[in-house]
């Protein structure tokens, strides 16, 4: 009868003990694989979901920008053409023949170039007229031309001074043709004038560029009715415009106003659901498969061993905590920034995109300059390698409205002199020069000199600054000081301006030149013997 009772005392015993093991099995061994699995996927999820938003939100900001800027070139060439008195007294001229007429008008195309610049821009223009004294044709159009015309319509309705609509006309085989047009009432002098400038932008190079920005997913620009244009489907130029209810699965919308059009930006095809993320990702979902039924198999160990994988997860924590230091190292680090471009750029040559590659190695060169400054002087061969990249970037944004020419004596090569002061100069040609200048411009950088006298060169040909801003600024080139540092304003000049005064004994002279449409010249001339000694 003991021996009975210690037998089932036993397997009581033993079937509590089965009982614990399996409540401490799911407690410590199940659920925290299921909350960490929980866990695991959300991160995965989220931040997949914040990578893909941030792709679209670069896709439509980039298609923002292309648009914008297309327009852009159309609004600066209106603009021009509102504010000119010449082109005023043209129009409202009163001639007394077709000669005379005729005569001024080839008068007016030699001094204006409007030819030059519109074909450069992949533009065309008609400007309708109320004065009966100009003979109807070309460029130049009767008023009455105009009316009736669904543009004209919109101008009057919307009561703009100036605008973008989006029309269709009728091509030579007489078939619908999808334009662009940008118009702008010429009423700056006369404000009762009804004469319009009708700028037509080319609809099918404005696709083209859309569709070169190669972009993943579908993009589409839309008003409150139709698609008005995309870089894939419904962009076809020989078509009326889609509704725009045909759109579905829309992922991204972002809206843009453009000179009195309100538009949106809808991105296609970009679907955030959980298994559309994950597809992606199996090779995650695999490991973590392999992790769960691998981690119950030594669950005996782990529970007999508790005081040693407790010192291991000490040592777990210690480490993960070192490699996150690491890592914030390692941002802060200027090699972990150089080594990522240089992966960004072979990259980009093993997909063939050389001219990205070009324009991150130009990027790679300028932050190096920027974030290894063991000293502060550098030889003049050497930062003109800078302003060469940093020209290259920006001739990479303006493409052909802008080139340059660098020239240095090969006797000045080796002078030196604070590092990254030219460049300031041929930025602030960049910015203040050619980025306003519709039409293309140059940046000439020459160094020349003597054993006396050594002369640096930044010259533009961009728009100009007006005299009183340029007194303004050659004062403060000439005068530059810690104080002016601190206020606002062109500091990076002054800031050169500064560290070429220190190295020269104050003995750096500064002069400006500058016409207003023809261009800025700036001359530094420091004597030879401070170069020298820097080396």
């Amino acid at each position: 009868m003991n021996k009975l009772f210690s037998k089932i005392k036993s397997g009581l015993t033993s079937n509590v003990t089965r009982k614990s093991m399996v409540v401490l099995y799911i407690i410590f061994v199940v659920f925290p694989i299921l909350v960490s699995d929980g866990l695991i996927l959300t991160s995965i999820y989220n931040t997949e979901k914040t990578i893909r938003r941030h792709h679209l939100e670069n896709e439509a900001n980039a298609i923002h920008y292309t648009f914008f800027n297309q327009v852009d070139q159309a609004a600066k060439l209106g603009s021009a053409l509102y504010s000119s008195l010449y082109v005023h007294r043209f129009l409202h001229a009163e001639y007394a023949s077709p000669l005379d007429y005729y005569n001024s008008y080839q008068s007016f195309f030699d001094d204006t170039l409007l030819h030059l610049v519109t074909s450069q821009s992949g533009m065309s223009f008609k400007i309708y007229i109320d004065n009966p004294t100009v003979i109807n044709g070309a460029e130049f159009q009767t008023i009455e031309k105009a009316q009736g015309t669904d543009w004209y319509e919109y101008i009057q309705k919307s009561n703009l001074n100036k605008g973008l609509y989006f029309g269709t006309k009728m091509a030579p085989n007489h078939s619908i043709q999808r334009t662009v047009y940008f118009f702008q009432k010429l009423n700056y002098y006369d404000y009762n004038s009804k004469n319009i400038m009708l700028i037509e932008i080319d609809y099918a190079q404005f696709v083209e560029q859309l569709e070169n920005l190669n972009y993943e997913f579908r993009a589409y620009i839309c008003d409150d009715e139709y698609i008005r244009m995309s870089n894939g489907k419904y962009s076809n130029v020989a078509k009326n415009y889609s509704s725009v209810d045909n759109l579905r699965d829309i992922s991204y919308i972002q809206n843009i106003e453009v000179y009195g059009q309100t538009l949106q930006i809808k991105i296609v095809g970009a679907p955030t659901n959980f298994w559309y993320i994950f597809k992606n990702k199996w090779y995650q979902l695999l490991f973590m498969l392999i992790i769960n039924i691998a981690l119950p198999l030594f669950v005996s160990d782990l529970m007999h061993t508790a005081y040693k994988n407790k010192l291991k997860e000490q040592e777990t924590v210690v480490a993960r905590k070192n490699a996150e230091l690491l890592a914030l190292h390692s941002q802060i680090n200027p090699h972990f920034l150089f080594n990522s471009l240089e992966s960004i750029r072979m990259h980009s040559l093993l997909k063939q995109e050389n001219e990205t590659a070009s324009m991150v190695e130009h990027l790679a060169k300028l932050q190096r300059q920027y974030t290894e400054w063991q000293q502060d002087n550098i030889c003049i061969e050497n930062e003109m390698e800078f302003v060469d990249a940093y020209l290259k970037l920006q001739k990479y944004r303006f493409g052909d409205r802008l080139s340059f020419e660098i020239d240095i004596e090969d006797d000045c090569k080796k002078l030196c002199i604070p590092k990254l002061t030219l460049v300031t100069f041929v930025e602030n040609a960049v910015v203040h020069g050619i980025e306003s200048k519709t039409t293309p411009g140059w940046i000439f950088v020459r160094v020349s000199g003597d054993d006396s006298i050594t002369t640096i060169e930044i010259e533009d040909t961009g728009n100009g600054i007006p005299e009183e801003d340029a007194k303004e600024l050659l004062y403060r080139m000439r005068n530059a000081s810690i104080d002016m540092l601190k206020e606002k304003g062109r500091v990076g000049v002054v800031n050169a301006c500064l560290r070429l005064k220190m190295i020269s004994d104050n003995r750096v002279t500064f002069d400006l030149d500058s016409e207003a449409g023809t261009g800025t010249l700036v001359q530094i001339t420091i004597p030879t013997e401070f170069l020298k000694g820097l080396i």
